[in-house]
């Protein structure tokens, strides 16, 4: 195994420092209110979209650490889970700018041009999220008109639309894998008194027993014919 570089040492060092202090210090932040003002919120409400979020992202977390990790290199790494939008964002900057250089992956060249490319990335999403808070106080009458309102009230269904399209024209299998914990969730909805807040939950047990049965289903097709 090759022997971490003392810059590789530091990196990792200062990520982990780093995150740590981004942790509490946004953590402290509502826990300072709540404890101020005395309003604490409801957990027993709120814990069944915690585990719900932590069942959804669990399989992601290590996946993404391991694949990501000889792309953008540790510094980016840490760079990209602090400031979010890994996947859309920081990933996309990160492979684009090695890919346009011919760098090799997985090189201390690559790990360097990656901190770079991902620095810039945040720095770009910060200066216009910045320029959207400046301007969004003067253009308020102007995104809030009534002609211009159904535009904006028609954009999450038109972009929900576009990826059940997309799931639908893949196959038959995947969209079995959307349909059957939406009928599920129906049906608690209109037949049963369950909360709302155990649906996450509910979608996600339905969704890993229908892509096992259809798994196992699977995997006995193949060794039927393997055996003819």
């Amino acid at each position: 195994m090759k022997e971490q570089s003392g810059y590789q040492r530091w990196i990792h060092k200062f990520g982990i420092i780093s995150s740590l202090l981004l942790f509490v210090a946004m953590t402290a932040f509502p826990v300072t209110i709540s404890a101020v003002y005395g309003l604490w919120p409801d957990f027993k409400a709120l814990w069944p979209g915690f585990v719900a979020v932590i069942l959804l992202m669990a399989p992601y977390w290590p996946a993404e650490t391991i694949g990501y990790m000889s792309v953008m290199g540790p510094g980016a790494l840490y760079m990209s889970y602090i400031t979010g939008n890994v996947t859309n964002l920081r990933m996309p900057a990160t492979v684009g700018t090695i890919n346009s250089l011919g760098v090799k992956p997985n090189t201390d060249e690559c790990h360097t041009l990656a901190i770079i490319a991902c620095g810039a990335s945040i720095i770009i999403s910060v200066v216009i999220v910045a320029i959207g808070v400046i301007i969004a106080a003067p253009l308020a009458p102007v995104l809030q008109s009534p002609v211009i309102q159904p535009a904006f009230d028609y954009v999450v269904p038109a972009l929900f639309g576009g990826l059940v399209a997309q799931t639908v024209l893949k196959g038959k299998r995947q969209f079995l894998y959307f349909l059957a914990p939406l009928a599920i969730c129906l049906f608690f909805c209109y037949f049963t008194a369950v909360n709302s807040a155990y649906y996450m939950l509910i979608a996600i047990a339905a969704s890993v027993m229908i892509y096992i049965m259809d798994y196992q289903n699977g995997k006995n097709k193949n060794e039927s014919m393997e055996k003819e």
